[in-house]
């Protein structure tokens, strides 16, 4: 019996794999930005877009002879535009990535055999999605495995004991599979961004693990730990209150989070003490960091003077193509495009039956010119209703923009409107949980010490914020400090100052700061904010923690 229970935690990763193994379903996964945020009206008018564009044509240009690619599979035609421009005609039947695959490896081969096609540029928006797809999923993947290994080593470094190292990697893989399964076993389509932010969200509960094995409770009969309960219940209370806003992202973040908290707590905080494990190694010099010389009146001080100059001074930033992976390569190649053949206008033409749609068109045919053939324009049907786009001259949308039938936003107006609209409630989201996570924090503790782990970290990240323009996932990152930041107040108020408490909290917001600190590195600018301003929090409070007076009864 004792032997089963050592190695219960290699039968629950056993078990969690199985449950993955069987249960997850990566087709529900996404790298579309947009499925972060609300499903609204603009979402809706930017996919029936997306869903009318000639998905079967490609922009190349080039001053090397274009024959080799007549040849290429799915390859229809090539029609030349203008001197080195041309447009690649797909097959209507034929996948992008099929043709792009075939394309890819023979304009490689040829430049690397023969020299050809070093001046080639190409576009459409279907190879930006697949480039970027890749991109993103290569970012996320390296970013991954590359956390887990530095804490792997980090664990090592911190606990000094191999069997407990091990115990919780093990622990932490387990609650993150089960994290990860039970999201996409809720959601329909879950944006593998998500997943990225989950992982490091996980990472929070390892303070549970510190404050049990510094606080010697995995090395005798089972003692009920009050402070980590406290620490436990308020940051899953706050994903809870999270879980039912109506944003994708934070909703996904919030029931993987959950999941991971309470598999890790109910691991850490009962099943290792009947594990049992070594005492802790404490590191002597370790008291040496605590420079207990900031008042904390002046740190809540400080930090309510920096928030109030801060915050009207804040310049959002609505355009949600930022966000994405930044395809420089790609981007650049369409920016060329656009200057030598010119942008038209696209308008999205709408009526309750195809016979309505065509005299729609007629009557925007005659009152301007058309930049596209309305006869060739694709029909789609949805919700009833039906759709087509047109080009026109950009000088003709003022005429037409307050017909009942006519939709002219472009496709940046569309993302800025979604972004626009998020921001609102999000702040006001941001404002609830603020709200009730001190009120919690003042109700277990009863003081202005943990009240600090709040605001100060919100003070300094604005201070980050005036450096450049605040996107909406500085605003989900704020709400990750908020919730994670109450359990440190918390700590420092229960348990006193001590060794074992240094050891614990210190460590305890290192590995979250390194959990974090790694999508800051990210090449796309959601993970990087998120990443960024969560490490930042995360810095201001390991700073409270060394340097703050807290003015509260010595432990033992």
């Amino acid at each position: 019996m004792n032997k089963i229970i050592k190695f219960i935690n290699f039968y629950i990763l056993g078990l969690s794999l199985i449950f993955f193994y069987f249960c997850f379903d990566d087709s529900k996964l996404s790298t579309e930005i947009l499925d972060l945020f609300p499903k609204v009206e603009q979402r809706d008018i930017l996919d029936i877009h997306r869903e009318l564009e000639d998905s079967s044509q490609v922009l190349i240009y080039t001053k090397d002879s274009i024959a080799s690619l007549d040849l290429l599979p799915y390859v229809n035609n090539i029609i030349n535009l203008k001197d080195g421009i041309y447009i690649i005609d797909i097959e209507k039947n034929a996948k992008m990535q099929d043709f792009y695959d075939n394309f890819k490896s023979h304009i490689d081969s040829a430049k690397k055999d023969d020299g050809k096609f070093s001046d080639l540029k190409y576009f459409s928006s279907e190879i930006l999605m697949i480039e970027n797809s890749k991109a993103i999923f290569d970012d996320v993947n390296l970013i991954m495995v590359t956390s887990i290994v530095f804490l792997i080593v980090l664990y090592i470094f911190i606990l000094r004991i191999p069997f407990l190292s091990l115990n919780t990697l093990i622990t932490i893989i387990s609650a993150n599979l089960l994290g990860i399964t039970v999201v996409t076993m809720v959601y329909d389509n879950v944006n593998i961004m998500s997943l990225n932010f989950g992982v490091a969200i996980g990472n929070l509960a390892i303070d549970y693990m510190l404050h049990h094995h510094f606080f010697r409770l995995y090395m005798h009969h089972f003692k009920f730990n009050k402070s980590v309960f406290y620490g436990f219940i308020t940051t899953f209370a706050g994903f809870f209150i999270c879980l039912f806003m109506p944003f994708p992202l934070l909703s996904q973040l919030s029931l993987y989070a959950m999941v991971c908290l309470i598999v890790s707590y109910l691991s850490f905080g009962f099943l290792y003490q009947e594990i049992r494990f070594k005492k802790p190694i404490f590191y002597k010099n370790m008291r040496r960091l605590r420079k207990p010389k900031i008042n904390n009146r002046f740190i809540i001080l400080t930090s309510i003077i920096i928030l109030a100059v801060c915050l009207p001074n804040l310049k959002l930033d609505y355009n949600l193509e930022k966000l994405d992976y930044e395809n420089k390569q790609r981007l650049a190649d369409r920016d060329f495009f656009i200057k030598e053949l010119g942008q038209d206008s696209t308008i999205l033409l709408y009526a309750d039956s195809k016979e309505e749609l065509q005299n729609n068109i007629y009557k925007i045919a005659g009152n301007i010119t058309l930049k596209s053939n309305p006869q060739t324009a694709k029909i789609l049907q949805k919700d009833d209703k039906f759709y087509t786009k047109l080009n026109i001259d950009s000088n003709d949308l003022e005429s037409i923009k307050d017909l009942d039938f006519v939709d002219t936003r472009s496709i940046k107006e569309l993302s800025d409107e979604i972004t626009s609209g998020i921001y609102k409630p999000m702040i006001i989201v941001l404002s609830i949980v603020i709200v009730i996570m001190v009120a919690i924090v003042f109700a277990v503790t009863r003081s202005l010490v943990s009240f600090s782990y709040t605001i100060a970290p919100l003070s300094i990240i604005s201070l980050y914020f005036l450096t450049s323009e605040v996107n909406i996932m500085h605003l989900f990152s704020l709400l990750i400090i908020v919730v994670s930041s109450v359990d440190y107040g918390i700590y420092v108020e229960k348990e006193g100052e001590n060794i074992k408490t240094l050891h614990a909290i210190i460590f305890s917001s290192i590995t979250t700061i390194a959990g974090f600190g790694f999508l800051s590195f990210s090449n796309i600018l959601a993970l990087r904010s998120f990443g960024l301003t969560i490490a930042i929090g995360l810095i201001v409070i390991l700073a409270l923690l060394l340097f703050q007076k807290r003015y509260i009864k010595k432990g033992a």
